[in-house]
């Protein structure tokens, strides 16, 4: 695959959207998520810890990596909900993303892989 049609990962929060692709994942190793105004997305609420999770690129896919103490709630297309903690999970298809709290309690990561 060349680098055109290398994958992006599409995240849509609080009415912005922000386009991951994978050659930018792999310049800086990965891309950070939490509420500490370090991360490339600063996000989250009371649960979401301050390096929350991260979002890396490996073999054409993108993962959420988790680094906290209260996990990641992940719904992937197929509507499953995955709590993730101090592991990873591949994203494919589109999804939510919840920081620390379930999905109905919190303030979600809308994602879309193109």
């Amino acid at each position: 695959m060349d680098a055109q049609q290398q994958p992006s990962l599409i995240l849509e929060v609080n009415q912005r959207s922000i386009e991951v692709s994978a050659a930018w994942v792999q310049g800086r190793g990965q891309m950070r998520l939490g509420t500490d105004a370090s991360n490339d997305l600063v996000h989250g609420g009371e649960s979401a810890s301050r390096f929350h999770a991260a979002i890396e690129h490996q073999h054409n896919d993108f993962y959420l990596v988790d680094e906290s103490t209260n996990g990641t709630y992940v719904q992937t297309e197929d509507e499953h909900v995955h709590f993730v903690h101090r592991d990873r999970l591949r994203l494919w298809g589109t999804g939510w993303i919840a920081l620390g709290e379930p999905l109905s309690q919190a303030e979600t990561i809308h994602f879309r892989q193109q």
